[in-house]
């Protein structure tokens, strides 16, 4: 609790120092103990200029496969500016989490497969992606857990080659059954380029509330799509 406490009393300093802010706002809902779906909205904008930032609007739908094992499919469009014609994302996410025996500790990873390219677009402007993640959390007390990840991306189309590496780590405090709140810091970088390339630096700040559901579930409810986060 002390160690939350106090990187959320620091978080004003360092979100001065980040390139990015991501705020949004987002359904779930779990339809039965194997079927659920997601309906996103987020704007992430530079943190020195909040009209030069970008919308996005997602839907995505998730199935139980078995224990600990589930699939995600779903699109995400980012309008585009100025006379742009945005971006489509198609993708699928294979989703596999494996406690470890006795200790507070899970190993997390998704496997994603995303095509990029403008609505209504040809082929010849497509970017296709694999992106394998991997992580592992923590319960540190029965309120707080901590999560740290890796991810990288390959794309398939001109590059054939890895075209980004993402660290994660977060925290993740839970107040109430239904509220909780999660802080992540983020650094996003892109290889194989021949420019010389900074990092994306991102600090993030969720509250996730559980809406009120009276419905007599013989279930347990899964949070198919995990923490915001990671997401």
């Amino acid at each position: 609790m002390r160690l939350f406490l106090t990187l959320l009393f620091l978080t004003p300093t360092v979100l001065f120092a980040q390139l990015e802010s991501w705020n949004g706002v987002s359904f779930e809902h779990e339809v039965g103990p194997k079927w659920g779906y997601v309906i996103e909205a987020e704007y992430r904008w530079p943190f020195n200029e909040f009209t030069d930032g970008s919308a996005l609007f997602l839907l995505a739908g998730n199935r139980a496969l078995a224990k600990n094992l589930s699939i995600t499919f779903g699109s995400r469009f980012e309008p585009g500016r100025n006379g742009e014609s945005g971006t489509l994302r198609l993708f699928s996410d294979l989703n596999y989490k494996y406690p470890l025996g006795e200790s507070p500790f899970t190993l997390e990873s998704r496997l994603r497969y995303q095509q990029d390219r403008p609505p209504g677009a040809d082929g010849s402007l497509r970017r296709v992606s694999i992106r394998p993640r991997l992580g592992i959390a923590a319960d540190i007390s029965n309120t707080l857990s901590a999560v740290a990840e890796f991810e990288g991306r390959y794309r398939f189309d001109s590059r054939n080659e890895w075209a980004r590496r993402r660290y994660t780590f977060g925290l993740e405090y839970t107040f109430t059954e239904r509220l909780k709140i999660e802080l992540f810091y983020r650094q996003e970088l892109r290889i194989n380029s021949s420019a010389l390339q900074t990092p994306d630096r991102i600090l993030g700040l969720y509250f996730d509330y559980t809406l009120p559901d009276d419905r007599n579930r013989d279930w347990k409810y899964r949070h198919p799509f995990g923490r915001s986060v990671t997401w």
